[in-house]
Parts: structure tokens; sequence; C-alpha cells
């Protein structure tokens, strides 16, 4: 899934596509996207790939397509002190922009198989 939002050349562009296609609707969700840039959770090698509205995939590193994400994040109506789940948390991108929304209460625990994720 994505592609549904042209390719930026930084994250702002990314934010503005996604808020121009009405993926991105509200401010805290418009401010924790901004607040993260997309590219330090990929590779650098791959890096050229973050702003583009698709879903990537590196062996065990996944992440979702941008469009995917804050329509998870608007439908989920987030504001500080509610609490969140993300089972399958992958690199921490969804979880960190979602813990810049709810607030200094976070408390995220992540169980992964370390060498899995580096082999």
């Amino acid at each position: 899934m994505g592609g549904a939002v042209s390719a930026g050349e930084d994250n702002d562009d990314l934010v503005d596509n996604l808020k121009e296609a009405y993926y991105i609707r509200s401010d805290l969700v418009e401010r924790a996207f901004r607040a993260i840039d997309r590219a330090d959770y990929y590779l650098d090698d791959y890096r050229d790939n973050a702003y583009k509205d698709l879903a990537w995939r590196h062996g065990n590193i996944h992440l979702s397509a941008p469009c995917i994400y804050s329509e998870v994040m608007e439908a989920l109506d987030l504001h500080p002190g509610l609490s969140f789940l993300n089972l399958g948390s992958g690199t921490g991108y969804l979880s960190t922009m979602v813990g810049l929304i709810l607030g200094t209460f976070l408390n995220a625990e992540m169980n992964i198989c370390i060498s899995s994720v580096l082999n």
C-alpha cells in the first residue's frame, strides 16, 4: 500500500503532500510527523526512498507507507494522557510519533530479538 501522494525531497515535503491529500488532518499529527524525520529510520544506502509514500522492507526492517501511519494516527484520535500499545512495533517510527502526542507518561516496552535484526 502507499503511493497515494507524490514523493518529496525532504520530510517537510512528505508532510505537505500528506496534508494536501487529506491524510494528515489534525495539528497534533502534523506536528508529530514534522518532528520525526522518516529518513532516520532507514539504512544509509536506502535513505533516498524515505520521502516516498511507499512501504519499505529490508530483511527484518519494515516501515509501512506514511499514508498508512497518518490514517492510523488520525483514526485513533490521539491526545495527551491516552495509552497506546503497538504490538510488533518494528522500527519504532509510529510509536515515536504517537509518543510525542501522548506526552511524558509514555511507557514503552520492546521485546525484540536483536541478533535477527542485526543479521
